[in-house]
């Protein structure tokens, strides 16, 4: 009877080296293995690069707001974000949070309550609804709250999901 040679074994496991697994292959593996482990070291490669790169860093649409050491902790600081719009960034009771505000004639400040811009008559509580207060005639548009991330010690905030 003829040898099938769809049959022979490309790779066996001798009966000694049953313990050390090792695998022995009768033939070589060809340029489409080797093709494929160049192919995978590249992804490899181009993968650490762009981790280097970015530095952990988040892309867009997130935007740098200022370092957080300039943030002073236990307040409330405003600082500019694009045009018409400021963060205000509330370091208070030991958390970080961010929000996004139309820009006005004065900065948002931190009050018992929550915010206030002083100037105008406006505030809000601690969350950003808006409150009324004596002497002004509309409520002030509700800061919008955003998410904000730290990294590399800058202050990072996403004000498309505000």
């Amino acid at each position: 009877m003829p040898k099938d040679p769809t049959r022979e074994r490309v790779a066996y496991l001798p009966p000694r080296a049953g313990k050390a697994r090792k695998l022995i292959l009768r033939s070589q593996l060809g340029l489409p293995w080797m093709l494929a482990a160049i192919l995978f070291g590249m992804v490899i490669l181009v993968a650490g690069i762009l981790f280097l790169v970015t530095g952990g860093r988040p892309g867009a649409p997130w935007q740098r707001v200022a370092p957080v050491t300039r943030l002073a902790d236990g307040a409330v600081t405003q600082t500019p974000l694009r045009a018409g719009e400021v963060a205000v960034v509330d370091r208070r009771g030991g958390t970080l949070r961010a929000f996004l505000a139309p820009t006005g004639p004065c900065p948002v400040v931190g009050t018992p309550r929550g915010f206030a811009r002083p100037c105008v008559l406006q505030a809000w509580d601690r969350s950003g609804e808006p409150l009324r207060t004596q002497g002004s005639s509309a409520l002030p548009p509700r800061l919008r709250p955003m998410p904000a991330t730290v990294a590399k010690g800058d202050l990072y905030v996403d004000p498309s999901a505000a």
